[in-house]
């Protein structure tokens, strides 16, 4: 899996992190592992109209709920360094809808690799949601 292997227990992680969000009400419509080729991370890419709300003026404040959820599960493969909030209008946002429909509270490991999703190149990702 890309040029860094993305480590088991972050998938797993983020899963409870979303499962958090979603009974906290704050329930992301999109989340997805994302492989940054050029920089040869993984990024945990998160969106829904909560944090829409929040983005761009108030974005401490999104990420900071990100973190106390982080936190309150003890999630110790989690950082903020590897989340991502993107607004529900961006362009990558909108094209994993068109790839996967996983209902609002669905949660799926759909793996991608070498992809080309409305003329973006993906080297790798794993969709968990796209609602």
């Amino acid at each position: 899996m890309g040029e860094t292997s993305l480590v088991e227990g972050k998938v797993t992680d983020a899963i409870r992190l979303v499962q958090k969000l979603d009974a906290s009400g704050e329930g992301p419509t999109m989340v997805v592992w994302y492989f940054y080729d050029d920089a040869e991370e993984w990024r945990l890419l998160i969106a829904g109209p909560t944090f829409d709300a929040l983005l761009p003026d108030k974005e401490a404040v999104a990420y900071r709920s990100l973190v106390e959820a982080i936190r309150s599960l003890s999630l110790s493969s989690l950082g903020v360094s590897d989340l991502k909030l993107l607004e529900t209008k961006k362009p990558l946002v909108q094209s994993m809808r068109r790839l996967v429909g996983t209902g609002a509270t669905g949660i799926v490991q759909a793996h991608f690799s070498n992809t080309t999703l409305n003329g973006i190149f993906i080297k790798e990702m794993i969709i968990m949601r796209a609602a």
